[in-house]
Order: structure tokens, then C-alpha cells, then sequence
């Protein structure tokens, strides 16, 4: 089994392996980033499902978004445009998530208290 495979089933480890080498383990947060841009489509259709997964991979991927500026550059806005846009559909449980993400990006100063 590869570094990636044990990596991705374990998103607390994988965030403090980034947190302490970005450019290493970027291939991992890749697959990572592009397996939250999927279950980000799903759950947009059907936001019951997946609901717990996706609301772990947005809390990993704000914990590690200052590591990869680039790549994710649309996050915040993909998760503000999900609450505006959802805001009725979304589980408590959801909404408040998304929202505590969003500070988060702001405490990091990945977004400014105007977006």
C-alpha cells in the first residue's frame, strides 16, 4: 500500500504531514482537493449525501489552504456561493460548518472580512 492510499484515509494526519512540508505532500492534497471538487457537485444536487465526508474534507482543506494559495483560490468562494445559494436545503449541522470554515479562512487571512 502507498504513502497516498494510507494519507487520504486519514485527513488529520495528512493536515499536519502539509502543515509541516507543503511541497511534499502536494500530490496527496491534490488528490484530496480534487476529490472534494467532486463530492462538492454531488452534494450540491443532493446535500444529504455525503454530508458528513464533505464536511470533513471543508475543514480539511481550510486548515491547509494557506499551504496552496494557487490551487485554492476558489475555495472561499465555492463555500460562500454553497451557503447563499443552499442555505434552506443545508442541514444545521452543514450550514454551521461552512460558516466556522469561513471564519477560519478569515482568522488565516486567506479572505478579508469584506468578502
Amino acid at each position: 500500500m502507498g504513502r497516498g492510499i494510507l494519507l487520504t484515509a486519514n485527513l488529520p494526519q495528512l493536515q499536519n504531514l502539509i502543515k509541516r512540508d507543503p511541497p511534499g505532500y502536494k500530490e496527496e492534497f491534490l488528490q484530496q482537493w480534487n476529490h472534494y471538487n467532486s463530492i462538492r457537485e454531488i452534494f450540491k444536487l443532493h446535500p444529504d449525501e455525503q454530508a458528513q465526508h464533505f464536511r470533513e474534507l471543508v475543514s480539511f482543506i481550510s486548515q491547509v489552504a494557506t499551504c496552496y494559495p494557487k490551487e485554492t483560490a476558489d475555495f472561499p468562494t465555492q463555500i460562500s456561493s454553497l451557503l447563499l445559494e443552499s442555505y434552506g436545503t443545508l442541514s444545521p449541522d452543514t450550514r454551521k460548518s461552512l460558516v466556522q470554515n469561513l471564519v477560519i479562512l478569515r482568522n488565516k487571512e486567506v479572505i478579508s472580512s469584506i468578502e
